[in-house]
């Protein structure tokens, strides 16, 4: 405790202007909004002195909240499991997986689920959902399922869709879930729910029940999409007291023709049943799909005669209470997260009383509250509902993980509002049922409570009974003042690169010692391997400082590309509000400019430039579906897949033909690992229209393969069939540089140079990548060299340019290259991998597993858990073989070569065992 101080942390809650006396002589804009601003409470910025005589007015116009403090900075609480020793927890996942009993896996893989969330893969977290409604044979656990399956791929998002809507798959099929029994082999099959739904088309009802035509005087049509429904206004407006309002009170819809339901949460077909049913008062002409999508419109705009006869009509399809309830829990999860809002819905899984008798029919599981509860945390999760289901969450825990799991994420809630009494409870529970770093939280509650002292003892303790990870000494950090609180930071990146608080509190410290440019140095350090809103927040806040103001504008587009309605300076300001106030300190871009800068900023690989370019395109014209689309793009090279996904569903919903629809549904069916499905929609898209999307989606879903020379030949005609097509240089240019990748994989190295050559021509920058390799399969090692180099120097900072480099350079070089790489991108894991094998082959078997195990220790990655278990297995010990094995069959169990090494290291024990 030698040299321990602590100090009155929240002393300083008075935030001063940047320069006081220039706040009144600033522009109009600045000194409106500094004004209209200065009324929020201020409890989480301040000013460095160093830093008022640095700012002008106009900073301090931008900046009316000042600059965070170090003394208030904070990280988050992770909220789910975060094992002590995660190899060793995912190796005791796959042995269970190996003896279980088939019953039991369905809830294995959602414990998987649970201790890979950490992780941040998207893609792995799918694979765990999947798997589990696999094996799921309980008809309850596969409502909850393949609800839970829809509500990942954000499926209410596209606009025309219903919650009754089936993907095309058992796995997802809402009827499908209502047959009892388990089939492992046949879930990932097509369901029948297509083939009935020909049959029971809405044509012959239509036609029995002439609609009206678009000349009647009293129809009014509705549309979802491109598709128009004809409605009788007076019939419509007599289903309920709101549509009355709607069409004949003072809303504007009253004075319309044509209504736009495409946000609605209402398909096409339901909506045109609607309209029978206005006509008909009858349900029974439908099938149940499509009577439970009613049932969901007339819960939604409440229109109680609709919802007694839907009630009335299914009721006489089940056959007992038991089946009632299991469909209305189905209707209810699949109308996730609309129906959280429903205080009657709410009332039926959060009341102590309907809980038990859920309860009392096998309905109030651990799986349905885990799922409820994660919803509620995603959209509010400091509410009340949020807390009341992970009330639930906790009594319905049977197993020590699950009760781990549902009181460390209370204690996260309860920290959140500030309620630190019942934050401490609920960490010291969970740490007591295993979770030690629930510790870490109840260190945070007691020094909020002000127990300064206990949370660095407790934090301390850790460390020293524990292997020391980065968040460990990310968390003694805040406990800790001066030059200790530095190294604690200091050696928390050393442990773990990618915890972005250290690199956040090292920036503001600098900007506060008055070196603001040190300050953005430190924070591009993390912004260029791991894109996250608050650490580009920083920097547009220290570029506004340095008064810089056309790259603060770049990061305040970039960040709202990521996250929409980003609130900036703690949710006090809207990040369009500042783009519009930077705006007026940086040259207007008219659509050329945009293009210009696009191209600019694309050719140098600055990927965030190109995010921001391409957002403010879509400020100025926001139903530019292309653009959506680029930015999706974008997203998914920066690794921010969740944004991505959202971008693809708005270029969706934004196109304005068939075939360009048809195109972006197939990139959505693909990134959700719907490859056929994904082909289909390429094809019925080049039927409509030959264009070069979907030439190219359809190129691009056949080379995901391990191509045959014809195949290679047919993706060769598609990729030169999509370049006679119109486009831009920007697209044309990747559908030359993988034109290039296919004919290197074919041998053909000259059409290939010819394709990377064109390809640089119209800027593609990344090319000069396939052609070094070009030139180092012609045995031209040198000239491979210099082309990387020609690369780098276009983009620099690029981490993967200096790892591809070190392929066509001496072991030096090489080495340099990849400490380069490293450290521009810890989470790159070749170099990792490369000099653990120089290591090994110079007979330093300890120092080549030490340098797997750095990286293992913040990113578990399937081949570095292979290579370090080839080499414990060289080695002669088989346990860590066989344990790092396991941990790389639990992230995929189908990997072969882990597989053999797997079954060799255990064959090995048993036979040293005889």
């Amino acid at each position: 405790m030698r040299g321990l101080k602590f100090i009155e942390k929240f002393k300083s809650t008075q935030v001063h202007a940047l320069n006081q006396q220039d706040a009144s002589s600033g522009g109009c804009n600045g000194c409106a909004n500094g004004s209209k601003l200065s009324n929020h409470k201020r409890t989480k910025f301040t000013v460095s002195k160093s830093n008022k005589s640095k700012s002008g007015s106009v900073a301090q116009a931008l900046l009316p909240y000042g600059l965070p403090s170090t003394d208030l900075l904070e990280p988050s609480i992770d909220p789910h499991l975060k094992p002590i020793q995660c190899v060793k927890a995912l190796a005791d996942l796959y042995r269970r997986f190996e003896t279980c009993l088939e019953s039991d896996k369905s809830m294995l893989f959602i414990e998987q689920y649970a201790y890979l969330c950490g992780l941040g893969d998207a893609k792995l977290f799918r694979r765990c959902l999947r798997s589990a409604r696999q094996y799921a044979g309980d008809l309850h656990l596969k409502v909850v399922l393949s609800a839970w399956l829809r509500f990942d791929r954000r499926e209410d998002d596209l606009l025309g869709s219903s919650s009754m809507d089936c993907s095309g798959f058992i796995l997802e099929c809402p009827k499908a879930a209502l047959i009892s029994g388990c089939d492992p082999n046949s879930t990932y099959d097509h369901c029948k729910c297509s083939e009935e739904n020909a049959k029971s088309n809405l044509g012959p009802i239509v036609e029995k029940f002439v609609c009206l035509s678009l000349e009647e005087d009293d129809g009014v049509t509705f549309c979802v999409g491109d598709k128009e429904i004809i409605f009788v206004r007076n019939k419509i407006a007599s289903l309920s007291s709101p549509f009355k309002a709607m069409l004949y009170g003072g809303f504007v819809e009253s004075k319309r023709k044509r209504i736009d339901f495409s946000h609605d949460g209402v398909s096409v077909e339901g909506l045109r049943a609607v309209e029978v049913y206005t006509r008909t008062s009858r349900v029974d002409l439908f099938c149940p799909g499509i009577v439970l999508e009613l049932l969901s419109f007339a819960n939604r705009f409440c229109c109680e005669e609709m919802k007694s006869a839907c009630d009335a009509h299914l009721a006489s399809l089940v056959g007992d209470i038991e089946d009632a309830l299991i469909l209305l829990i189905m209707v209810l999860l699949r109308e996730l997260p609309s129906s959280l809002y429903n205080p009657k819905v709410m009332k039926i899984f959060c009341s102590s009383e309907a809980t038990e008798r859920l309860a009392n029919v096998g309905h109030a599981s651990f799986l349905l509250y885990y799922f409820l509860s994660q919803v509620a945390m995603e959209k509010d999760r400091v509410s009340n509902t949020t807390v009341m289901l992970l009330e639930r969450l906790g009594e319905c825990s049977t197993e020590r993980w699950q009760r781990m799991l549902a009181l460390h994420q209370l204690g996260c809630v309860m920290f959140e509002r500030e309620e630190y009494e019942d934050a401490c409870h609920y960490f010291e529970a969970a740490a007591d049922a295993g979770h030690i770093y629930s510790l870490a939280g109840l260190a945070r509650a007691k020094y909020k409570l002000g127990q300064q002292y206990s949370a660095y003892k407790l934090m301390n303790s850790i460390i020293s009974e524990h292997k020391p990870t980065g968040w460990m000494y990310q968390e003694r950090s805040l406990y800790n003042l001066g030059r200790e609180k530095i190294v604690d930071l200091n050696y928390a990146t050393e442990l773990d690169p990618t915890l972005s608080f250290p690199y956040k509190y090292r920036a503001v410290a600098k900007m506060e010692e008055g070196q603001i440019r040190a300050a953005i140095s430190e924070i591009d350090r993390i912004i260029v391997f791991k894109l996250s809103v608050d650490c580009l927040e920083l920097r547009a806040w220290l570029f506004i400082a340095a008064e810089d103001y056309e790259s603060a504008l770049r990061d305040t587009l970039a960040l709202l590309a990521l996250e929409s309605n980003y609130m900036m300076f703690h949710g006090r300001v809207s990040g369009d509000h500042l783009v519009k106030l930077l705006n007026h300190h940086v040259r207007s871009w008219s659509p050329a400019d945009c293009w210009i800068k696009l191209y600019d900023r694309w050719s140098s690989v600055d990927d965030i430039g190109s995010l921001a370019v391409i957002h403010q395109m879509l400020i100025n014209d926001p139903g530019k579906s292309f653009l959506r689309f680029r930015q999706s793009l974008l997203l998914l090279r920066l690794n921010c897949q969740k944004a991505a996904m959202c971008c693809l569903r708005l270029a969706r919903n934004h196109s304005s033909s068939e075939h360009e629809r048809l195109v972006y549904e197939g990139w959505i069916l693909y990134d959700t690992g719907h490859r056929e499905e994904a082909l289909s929609r390429a094809e019925k898209s080049i039927s409509i229209e030959r264009t070069f999307e979907a030439f190219f989606l359809k190129a691009y879903i056949l080379a995901d393969t391990n191509l045959d020379p014809e195949s290679s030949t047919y993706v060769i005609q598609l990729l030169e069939e999509a370049l006679r097509c119109p486009s831009d240089g920007l697209r044309k240019g990747q559908a030359l540089n993988n034109l290039g990748s296919i004919y290197v994989e074919c041998g053909k190295l000259d059409r290939a140079e010819n394709c990377y050559i064109n390809a640089l021509d119209i800027k593609h920058t990344r090319a000069h990548q396939g052609l070094a390799r070009v030139y180092y399969l012609k045995n031209e090692r040198k000239a491979a060299y210099e082309e990387m180099t020609k690369l780098l120097e276009k983009a620099q900072y690029s981490a993967s340019a200096f790892e591809k480099r070190s392929e066509y350079s001496d072991r030096e070089m090489a080495k340099n290259d990849l400490n380069m790489a490293t450290q521009l991108d810890p989470l790159r894991t070749y170099p990792y991998r490369y000099r653990a094998a120089v290591l090994m082959d110079d007979q330093k078997e300890v120092e080549a597993v030490e340098e797997l195990s750095k990286a293992i220790a913040f990113k578990p990655d399937l081949q570095m858990l292979h290579l370090r278990a080839a080499f414990y297995e060289s080695m002669g010990d088989l346990t860590s073989a066989i344990r790092d094995s396991q941990a790389a069959l639990c992230l995929d169990p189908n990997h072969m070569e882990t597989l053999d090494l797997y079954n060799k290291a255990r064959d090995q024990a048993s036979h040293q065992q005889k």
